[in-house]
């Protein structure tokens, strides 16, 4: 378990500890400089079946930065669909979904805690719109800063009322996708 690094404070006349304290410093720059974070994406399109709500697996990725020691954030095997907080604080959280072309209205949301279920856990984004006639469709999932725990995974789910089986986009690593990124304590 990842802990964001605090400095020791600095007494005026004192030199004891000094190395340690300058240690300090370096380790909490060097942490907000490469912050945890990870970005998932699809590499294989997710069939959605009309009126359902279906968790996206992820299986790729473009980055996931942990704390030394710690288990990476994301899997792309075993519950890929998750993006597994190693480090406590504010994160920034941001996704998108792009849809084969359809109609009706699309749907997207991450989920806190959802275990798979379009039901389970906390929703924390959502994004709502109707399908462009004729062409894909992308929901952009606007940004949130989220205080999260050790162990809070984050999902990717998205749904679409078309009346038939419409494909999520998986084309490359900007079409469908989720990320975190530690912004805060």
């Amino acid at each position: 378990m990842g802990t964001i690094p605090t400095p020791a404070t600095f007494v005026a006349g004192t030199s004891v500890g000094l190395t340690a304290q300058l240690n300090g410093l370096r380790d909490s720059i060097n942490f907000w400089a490469n912050t945890p974070k990870c970005y998932a994406y699809q590499t294989v399109a997710t069939s959605l079946t009309s009126g359902t709500t279906t968790v996206l697996p992820l299986g790729g990725e473009l980055y996931d930065i942990v704390q030394a020691g710690d288990t990476a954030s994301h899997d792309n095997t075993t519950n890929s669909s998750r993006i597994v907080v190693r480090t406590a604080g504010k994160y920034q959280i941001s996704g998108n979904v792009s849809f084969a072309t359809t109609t009706g209205t699309l749907t997207a949301t991450v989920r806190k805690n959802a275990a798979g279920l379009n039901t389970g856990g906390t929703l924390v984004l959502s994004a709502r719109s109707p399908a462009a006639a004729g062409i894909s469709s992308i929901l952009n999932l606007p940004g949130a800063v989220l205080d999260l725990a050790v162990g809070d995974y984050l999902e990717l789910f998205a749904s679409q009322n078309s009346g038939s089986t419409v494909l999520t986009d998986a084309s490359g690593t900007q079409a469908t996708w989720m990320s975190i990124w530690l912004v805060g304590s």
